[in-house]
């Protein structure tokens, strides 16, 4: 569907991801005259690769427990979460044909589990209220001028009244990711924040790792080993790959790995990879061990973990040879119940955008008024989902917040035609 270039649009969108499409669907429900360019021959292409193709679109946490698990400037969410939080999303989507289910108590997903299901919801929306999305159109640049912003593409430009910055970040570029929205942004004075892959598998310094990729650890605590970021610590299931981590726990933790790896080059890190069995936990049990009959301590530790990992300890505590539980004593032993509590271990780097689920940095939230996602220094402009400084944890987090932000800058720009002088944190 292409767009009418014969009078301003009301409210053009950049980017036709998940914050763009629900930005579109919500301005134009106001009756605004909307449309979106889209950079990559289709829209929602990282849409389509989320959760494993599953999208795992948001969890049931209230507001005030996703704000909190999203840590650093959480509380900006909170008026986006209350347009469109949880139990509202649901409602929407359900609203455009797309029901969804929790199987687990926490995730919510389409009840189909086919991302493609959701774009399909999307996109039928956007053809029923009419609003065209161009793709492969790249915007080359944006100003203001003469009371209009101006976004300049290929073939020409395009005006409009409004203008929502919905780019995306960094992450996933084969999805069509480029990072252009952090210069849109700054073209009109925002200030972007240094930004870092997260949700990224991680490169360790050890190779052991590679023996060890045919289990996946439940439960397993990671935590820095940098006294002054040892409160940095996550629990969840990993996985072993060839050159170091990865699995749900270590895309939590990367969000904080990926800044420390800038500052350090390395950080080690300690494991536990025994459902948080402490060092005293392991003398007690060696302790009953060495009472009990005679057997090989080898045959002991793998009732805790697989062959591979129990190689791994021994050779970690400096165990050789055949030992049974009886003959466990001393520094040895010490040396042992160490290592299965905090098992060393060093991250030396990531596996960079190309491998990241989300962009930690960007546009500075200062900027930007949390109640309408409207820019602070360019009124009109609105920018939301991951062009801002803003991300969460695995688990329905980083979607949710696309969904609602996206929701509420199209509720904003909507909004500011029926009453451009009660709007809240409208520019005057």
């Amino acid at each position: 569907m292409a767009i009418p270039t014969d009078n301003p649009l009301d409210v053009l969108i950049i980017g036709g991801g998940a914050s763009g499409m629900v930005a579109g669907i919500q301005a134009a429900r106001g009756g605004r005259r909307v449309a979106i360019v889209e950079r990559s021959p289709s829209p929602g292409r990282k849409l389509l690769a989320s959760g494993g193709q599953r999208c795992n679109l948001s969890n049931t946490l209230d507001s005030e427990q996703f704000m909190d698990r999203v840590g650093r400037d959480g509380r900006f969410m909170g008026p986006a979460l209350e347009r469109l939080g949880g139990p509202k999303l649901r409602e929407f989507f359900h609203g455009i044909g797309v029901a969804t289910v929790v199987h687990d108590g926490f995730r919510v997903w389409p009840e189909t589990r086919k991302s493609s299901t959701v774009l399909a919801g999307l996109m039928g929306e956007l053809e029923r209220l009419s609003v065209p999305v161009v793709t492969s159109c790249e915007v080359l640049a944006t100003s203001f001028e003469d009371g209009l912003f101006q976004t300049r593409h290929a073939a020409g430009s395009f005006a409009s009244r409004e203008l929502i910055i919905a780019t995306g970040g960094l992450a996933l570029p084969k999805s069509g990711a480029s990072g252009g929205g952090y210069g849109f942004a700054e073209s009109f004075g925002h200030k972007i924040t240094t930004r870092h892959p997260a949700g990224v598998p991680v490169v360790t310094a050890e190779d052991w790792t590679a023996r060890c990729t045919a289990h996946t650890i439940g439960k397993a605590h990671l935590q820095v080993a940098i006294k002054k970021h040892s409160k940095v610590a996550r629990t969840g299931d990993l996985i072993f790959t060839k050159n170091g981590l990865r699995g749900p726990v270590v895309l939590d933790i990367s969000r904080e790995l990926s800044p420390l790896l800038e500052r350090y080059g390395e950080v080690p890190l300690h494991l536990n990879l025994c459902r948080g069995r402490t060092q005293e936990d392991w003398q007690v049990l060696f302790k009953g061990w060495r009472a009990g009959r005679p057997r090989p301590l080898r045959e002991a530790l793998g009732e805790h973990l697989p062959d591979e990992l129990v190689d791994v300890m021994f050779e970690l505590s400096g165990i050789q040879g055949e030992v049974t539980v009886q003959q466990l004593k001393g520094q040895p032993r010490d040396d042992l119940a160490r290592t299965l509590s905090r098992t060393p271990i060093t991250v030396t780097d990531h596996t960079g955008y190309d491998g990241a689920f989300v962009t930690r940095g960007g546009a500075r939230l200062k900027d930007v008024h949390p109640e309408t996602l409207e820019s602070k220094l360019q009124p009109g402009l609105y920018l939301c989902g991951e062009v801002l400084d803003l991300d969460g944890p695995c688990g329905g987090f980083n979607l949710q917040w696309a969904f609602a932000s996206g929701y509420l800058a199209g509720t904003g720009a909507r909004a500011m035609t029926k009453d451009a002088g009660h709007v809240p944190g409208r520019s005057t």
